[in-house]
C-alpha cells in the first residue's frame, strides 16, 4: 500500500513540475542589455516589450537621430532609429516562438522567431537567431541575447 502511495505521490509530483514553464513572459519588461553576433547593442539604446497571454508587443530607439526635425530628410533618419513590431507567441518549456503580425520592417511580417527562454526573479533571458534582410531579401542571421527585467 506504502509503495502506491509513493508512486501516487511521484507521478503528482512530476506533472507538476511539467506543468510549469520557467519561461512567466506576461508582464511589461524593459531591455537591460543585449549583444548580436556577440557585440552589445549601443550605449542608450532603449526597448520595451509587453507580453500578454498569447500576444506580444515591442518599441524601441537607438541613439544617433536627429533632434531636430527640419527637414523630411531629418525625420527619415529618426524614423531608422526607432522601430515597433508584434503578434503572437507560443511557448513550449523553454521554446518561446514570437510570430510578428506587424514590424517597422515589413520583410518580417509573417516570420517566426525561435528563442530560448528563462526567467528568474525579476529577469527574463531570451537567446536565439534572428534573420538579416536587406531590400527584402535574407542576408543572414544573427545570434542575439538579451536580458530583460519586469517593470510590471
Amino acid at each position: 500500500m506504502r509503495e502506491v502511495f509513493v508512486a501516487a505521490m511521484m507521478l503528482s509530483t512530476a506533472g507538476a513540475l511539467h506543468a510549469q514553464s520557467p519561461c512567466k513572459l506576461e508582464g511589461v519588461w524593459q531591455l537591460v542589455s543585449g549583444s548580436e553576433d556577440g557585440k552589445p547593442y549601443p550605449a542608450g539604446a532603449r526597448e520595451m516589450k509587453v507580453i500578454t497571454k498569447g500576444h506580444f508587443a515591442f518599441v524601441y530607439q537607438v541613439p544617433g537621430g536627429p533632434k531636430d526635425l527640419k527637414a523630411v530628410a531629418d525625420s527619415l533618419a529618426a524614423y531608422r532609429t526607432s522601430g515597433s513590431g508584434g503578434g503572437t507567441y507560443t511557448l513550449q518549456g523553454t521554446s518561446y516562438t514570437e510570430t510578428l503580425d506587424y514590424f517597422s520592417d515589413p520583410s518580417y511580417v509573417g516570420k517566426s522567431l525561435v528563442f530560448t527562454c528563462r526567467t528568474e526573479g525579476d529577469r527574463f533571458f531570451q537567446s536565439g537567431m534572428f534573420p538579416r534582410y536587406q531590400a527584402g531579401k535574407k542576408i543572414g542571421d544573427s545570434k542575439l541575447e538579451e536580458v530583460w527585467r519586469r517593470i510590471e
